[in-house]
């Protein structure tokens, strides 16, 4: 029995000259392969896998943030209160805070920025509360002595607390620090009520660095003999009020004034 013979496959033709690259095509890419399967837990649905960001959005890392910052200063508070200055860490306010060790520094450089912060926040929200309700038809030392009675008010109310801020970042010298731009913004404030007391007549002008100089220690003197416990918070205001006026030669309340303060409103000088 004879085979049928096989018929010679035919090779294609090899083209002559360099291989040609294949033609792109035309008009918009199809859109890339689209993974399927269930989606993994936390991941949108309806979104193709492998196109969302590893990173969240800068919002909420930065909500985050703020969160862990607030939860340090919480707990370095609650640490304060129960060991004092002498018994904070930066491990036992990050365990306090429910956060790694290295976290804390994440946030502050060291303990005594910290307590600096913690000092500066309370600063301001009295401060706030003061120029509120600052009377606006007061003279110089009675503005004065307003901002600082609510000062005082504010370390009255958790005085050993106060105690401890004031202790921990008294020499903290940071440039950039929050102390250092209350401070500033502070002392700009100071320095206008006597400047406008001054352009008014009602005290002699006075150069803005003695003036504020002359006010804070006058204030800090007067809120250290507070908390030691040695003026109660009458006697603080009134002798707060009495060196102040001795200073600008206002002498008593509603008296029209006397000495440099009388001479500058009148014109003349002593």
């Amino acid at each position: 029995m004879s085979e049928t013979p096989t018929p010679p496959v035919q090779a294609d033709p090899v083209p002559s000259g360099p291989a040609q690259p294949t033609p792109l095509p035309s008009g918009p890419l199809p859109p890339g392969p689209v993974r399927t399967g269930p989606v993994p837990p936390g991941r949108p649905s309806g979104r193709p896998l492998g196109t969302d960001s590893p990173e969240r959005p800068a919002g909420v890392r930065q909500q985050r943030k703020r969160q862990t910052r607030q939860a340090l200063l919480g707990a370095a508070r609650r640490v304060l209160e129960r060991r004092g200055m002498a018994g904070l860490t930066t491990r036992e306010v990050a365990a306090e805070a429910g956060v790694a060790a290295g976290t804390f520094f994440v946030h502050f450089p060291d303990l005594n920025t910290l307590v600096e912060t913690l000092l500066d926040e309370h600063v301001g929200q009295a401060l706030d509360r003061a120029l509120r309700t600052l009377p606006a038809d007061g003279d110089l030392v009675a503005r004065l002595v307003h901002v600082a009675a609510e000062l005082y008010r504010s370390y009255d109310r958790e005085p050993e607390l106060s105690r401890q801020y004031i202790s921990g970042s008294l020499f903290h010298h940071h440039p950039d620090g929050p102390t250092e731009r209350r401070m500033a913004a502070f002392r700009a404030w100071v320095s206008g009520e006597f400047a406008r007391a001054a352009e008014a007549g009602a005290v002699p002008p006075l150069d803005p660095v003695l003036a504020f100089t002359s006010y804070f220690s006058l204030y800090f003197g007067v809120l250290v003999a507070g908390l030691r416990g040695e003026l109660d918070r009458e006697a603080q205001l009134a002798v707060l009020d009495a060196a102040l006026r001795r200073l600008v030669g206002g002498g008593e309340p509603g008296d029209g004034g006397s000495g440099p303060a009388r001479a500058a409103r009148e014109g003349r000088t002593v």
